[in-house]
């Protein structure tokens, strides 16, 4: 899982360009405080007044941006609302703090608590106008601007958290697509290497055994041992590319040949071609698998792959050999990763000791317009 960010660590991510643009949105909205002075451009002005509005901004910005947009708090929306209150006595529009203060409560969580204090905040400017007598347009101004800007910066602020969480969600999936990637590759490699060298060191065994009695079969297995390297090969860069095409027949053919190397008869039971394209990939390297261990582990004489599709249109591969039984059967990273591989299809493993060594039975459902 992806770390939850805060607000402050968004700036260097994909999300910072959410909270650039609050942030944005946050800076431009001070221009509203240019209302503040009018006043005194027809009523005159005194130096205590522009001294104590000088004093009361510098705190106002201080409280302003003491939190990241996203993130601000109850106090900041009532210290706001306070200095408003205490900026009244210099003769200038002091209720645009109170709009300030509607702003911020608006982004503050939990959101019933900031609207509880929102309430609370526009009872007292009714309060304190009445209590010093302020005049009603003082009232009519700030309530229902800060109403406005509680409402819009509400909804601004909700929008924006419902953008940073798709962003968030959007990574994450990034980051799953990556793995779950990587994870293909890893399997793919290991069964596709598995069984290339599994082959390629039978038939080494073959070309050093017949070398001094039959150096033309040791030569022909020599060119084999060569072909199946250039075939891994060839097979592992497609596999890394995501095309590795792997083909039920053509594996069918390959694991005939390497079990023939290494002593052990092939039966197939079963129509190869009666699969849908959609699931040979799978089962194709299902059996590369399946057959890869019994070269390795079995010691059997006999293989017999059984093919076949059920009522309900589920296919099912069955691979048994004859070798001795053995017990118990240690899942590795290659029936492992066949588990996975047949899981992502929407498939089945299951192994177990048949009539006379192992038993591997792989299930597919049945993909749509099937044939029952």
């Amino acid at each position: 899982m992806i770390a939850p960010r805060t607000a402050d660590s968004l700036a260097p991510s994909p999300f910072g360009e959410v909270f650039a643009r609050l942030r944005g949105m946050r800076a431009t909205a001070l221009i509203y405080l240019i209302l503040y002075p009018t006043p005194w451009f027809y009523e005159g002005v005194h130096a205590r007044d522009i001294v104590g509005s000088l004093a009361g901004l510098a705190v106002f910005l201080a409280v302003y941006f003491a939190h990241p947009p996203l993130h601000p708090k109850l106090w900041q929306g009532v210290a706001i609302a306070a200095i408003g209150y205490a900026m009244s006595p210099f003769h200038a529009i002091w209720a645009v703090f109170i709009v300030y203060a509607g702003s911020v409560l608006a982004a503050a969580r939990p959101r019933r608590h900031a609207i509880a204090v929102f309430i609370v905040l526009l009872i007292s400017l009714v309060l304190f106008c009445w209590i010093t007598h302020r005049p009603w347009p003082d009232i009519a101004f700030g309530s229902s601007f800060s109403i406005a800007s509680f409402v819009t910066t509400g909804l601004t602020v909700d929008l924006a958290r419902q953008h940073r969480q798709l962003l968030e969600a959007q990574e994450e999936v990034r980051a799953l697509a990556a793995s779950a990637e990587r994870e293909r590759i890893a399997r793919d490699l290991h069964d596709l290497l598995g069984h290339s060298l599994t082959l390629i060191a039978v038939k080494a065994d073959l070309a050093e055994r017949f070398g001094p009695i039959d150096s033309e079969r040791a030569a022909r297995e020599t060119r084999e041992i060569g072909e199946a390297a250039r075939l891994a090969l060839r097979e592992v860069r497609a596999a890394v590319a995501g095309m590795h095409g792997a083909s039920l027949r053509r594996e069918m053919d390959r694991a005939r040949d390497a079990l023939a190397s290494a002593g052990v008869t092939l039966h197939v039971q079963g129509d190869v071609e009666a699969i849908d394209p959609s699931q040979d990939g799978v089962l194709a390297m299902t059996l590369r698998e399946a057959v890869t261990n019994i070269i390795r582990h079995a010691e059997a004489g006999n293989c017999t792959v059984t093919l076949e599709r059920n009522i309900s249109g589920e296919v099912v591969l069955v691979v048994e050999d004859d070798g001795p039984t053995r017990e118990p059967i240690a899942e590795g990273n290659g029936l492992g990763g066949m588990r996975h591989r047949l899981a992502a299809a929407g498939g089945v493993l299951k192994v177990d000791r048949g009539g006379s060594g192992v038993r591997l039975e792989a299930r597919l459902a049945a993909y749509p317009g099937a044939a029952a």
